[in-house]
């Protein structure tokens, strides 16, 4: 379903700097539900949905599986290609082989892109490795797509800046994941290849998710890229605490040592007693960031949980949390301890970031500590 809003923030004027920050108070756990954020990157395509410079027919098949969710192909340009030594440098040709090749955040979460019609905003996803274009005979891209049920007017995907392809949509697929294959033989370059999916013609404007992103080719190549290194096993959960997070503006944080478990906020007042790093310097602007990097995750969905020093005088926005490139605010102005969060939950794999981002707003956030939970 597609849904589209506006949202105006009201302006709250905080407590004075520092309070609740400088007496013993009792810890309690409380959660705290949030709302979702947006992140989408920019980039230049048609958002027309017509299929430009095409030599041959787009065809699109449906197979729906027993959930909903199917998977679908879609044939541009003729696809013909003799496959044959393209320089003779080598002697004989190579046999042909089926290789796949897996976008750099393959084994993230989904991206998301909900914007009006017009919008020039992309998703954008990076395949790198790839042989040189005359060793290839087929390429297929391969994705899956969540939500994209308008048929000709979804969107586009612009593959290395070439002419946009309309995205494969149904009305069947709405609110389902789709697994979706798009012949792209003769838009492939060697090495790094940019996929961008944009916004569709639909006059109610773009909503759908992309995942999974990989090429799959037929090419004569000698050896398939081996599968990226993922860590293997059961996924654990891990947590990482605030002397762990490496501090952009350190001058102005407050790491505090002497109040429970700990913690660090941001701050422009007279706290410098209270830094246990001696590193207080503020400019009067509160602002900076609070970066903890996860290593070696097991892919699996997790529950992210923060606990921090809920305080009065917090960012009355909410603490903007940046969970691997997805943005969500906790409300941390209720009560005056030490609580714990929960932020929601992520797919997520291998090595990511999560930030608290105090730079947006002149205000005061805090946090103990990171958890990151397998479900």
């Amino acid at each position: 379903m597609r849904g589209l809003s506006i949202l105006f923030p009201v302006l709250v004027f905080a407590c004075a700097d520092g309070a609740g920050d400088g007496s013993s108070l009792s810890q309690a756990s409380v959660p705290t539900t949030l709302s979702a954020g947006e992140s989408a990157a920019t980039g230049v395509g048609s958002s027309s949905g017509e299929l430009a410079s095409t030599s041959g027919a787009v065809t699109t098949t449906s197979e729906p599986g027993s959930t909903g969710s199917g998977s679908t192909t879609a044939v541009e340009g003729t696809g013909e290609s003799t496959g044959s030594d393209p320089g003779g440098s080598t002697g004989a040709a190579l046999p042909s082989k089926s290789c796949n090749y897996e976008s750099t955040t393959y084994a993230a979460a989904p991206q998301e892109l909900m914007v009006a019609k017009g919008s020039p905003k992309q998703l954008l996803f990076t395949v790198p490795g790839l042989p040189d274009p005359g060793l290839v005979s087929a390429a297929t891209l391969r994705f899956v797509s969540y939500d994209s049920d308008h048929p000709g007017e979804e969107g586009v995907i612009v593959v290395n800046g070439g002419a946009p392809i309309d995205l494969p949509a149904e009305l069947a697929w709405t609110n389902l994941d789709h697994e979706t294959a798009v012949v792209i033989t003769d838009r492939t370059v060697a090495g790094d290849n940019t996929i961008a999916f944009g916004a569709g013609s639909a006059e109610v404007g773009t909503f759908y998710r992309i995942s999974k992103v990989a090429l799959e080719l037929e090419a004569a190549v000698a050896e398939c890229p081996a599968p990226p290194d993922m860590p293997m096993g059961p996924a654990k959960a891990v947590q990482l605490d605030f002397n762990a997070a490496t501090y952009g503006k350190r001058n102005n944080w407050v790491l505090r040592c002497d109040f429970g478990e700990g913690y660090a906020f941001t701050a422009k007042g007279d706290q410098g007693a209270l830094d246990c790093g001696k590193l207080y310097d503020p400019d009067g602007t509160r602002k900076g960031t609070a970066t903890f990097v996860f290593k070696d995750l097991v892919p699996a969905t997790y529950e992210i949980t923060i606990a921090a020093r809920h305080s009065a005088n917090r960012n009355p926005k909410g603490a903007l949390f940046v969970v691997d490139g997805e943005a969500k605010r906790v409300d941390q102005t209720k009560g005056d301890a030490i609580t714990v969060d929960t932020w929601g939950t992520k797919q997520l794999a291998g090595t990511i970031e999560v930030v608290l981002d105090s730079a947006m707003e002149s205000e005061s956030d805090s946090v103990t500590w990171v958890r990151l939970e397998p479900q």
